[in-house]
């Protein structure tokens, strides 16, 4: 049986375009681009971190990931937590929380804020005793009292006890009618453990006075206790 050469040519024909046609689509996917995915990066941990430990460079590594993949609280920059301190345990690989590093400055529980092997306390105070109310959180005081009971001193007499007292919180104040407004009446300040038992005893045995120092003035003056033995003295002071 003879092979009509017209439909050989036809076919041969056909195929070559079938063949060009199938190239020309396979070579459109392959040039055919993904949509763009917009990436970012985060901070995480890179081994487990406990509860209440203080954020050091070496515990942090940074991975990129999708941005939708980003926790809205996660911290994007690691010099923002260096220092802080974590309030709950932070497992390894997982995206740091700005809710769960407390660092200076953040209006959290005051414990995390104050320093390590220092103690917070509260001394009570009024418009005489605080400075006229002028005491804010930041000052340095002088603490003075004054003590007349006879178990301690015969006689009346006034020991500036301790100096360069750090003010850390005032409050609450005594209410007007504008909320915050008014004379505080407490100071809290910041102590070493032994400062704190000299505090305590003076708070149930003696009358406070406080003294606003300047900030940049850190010096520790020698001064003796003034009181009724002593009471001429004043006039060389």
């Amino acid at each position: 049986m003879k092979i009509n050469k017209k439909v050989v040519v036809f076919a041969v024909i056909v195929g070559l375009i079938t063949v060009a046609m199938l190239y020309q689509y396979i070579t459109s996917l392959k040039e055919e681009t993904l949509p763009a995915v917009n990436l970012t990066t985060v901070v995480t941990a890179v081994n487990t971190i406990p509860k209440h430990v203080v954020i050091k460079e070496e515990m942090l590594t940074t991975i990129t990931l999708p941005s939708e993949a980003i926790h809205p609280e996660a911290v994007l920059d690691s010099s923002l937590i260096l220092g802080g301190i974590t309030s709950s345990e932070i497992i390894k690989g997982e995206q740091l929380l700005k809710s769960r590093v407390v660092t200076e400055g953040d209006d959290s529980s005051l414990g995390y804020r104050i320093p390590e092997n220092m103690r917070a306390i509260t001394i009570p105070t009024n418009e005489i005793s605080g400075v006229g109310g002028y005491i804010v959180p930041g000052d340095t005081i002088d603490i003075l009292v004054s003590y007349s009971e006879p178990e301690i001193s015969p006689k009346k007499i006034t020991y500036t006890q301790l100096q360069n007292i750090e003010v850390i919180k005032i409050g609450p104040y005594n209410q007007t009618e504008e909320q915050n407004e008014g004379i505080v009446t407490s100071l809290t300040v910041l102590v070493t453990p032994e400062q704190a038992e000299v505090i305590a005893f003076a708070n149930v045995n003696g009358t406070f006075h406080f003294t606003l120092r300047n900030p940049m003035d850190d010096k520790k003056e020698e001064v003796e206790e003034y009181g009724s033995e002593n009471f001429n003295t004043w006039r060389d002071r």
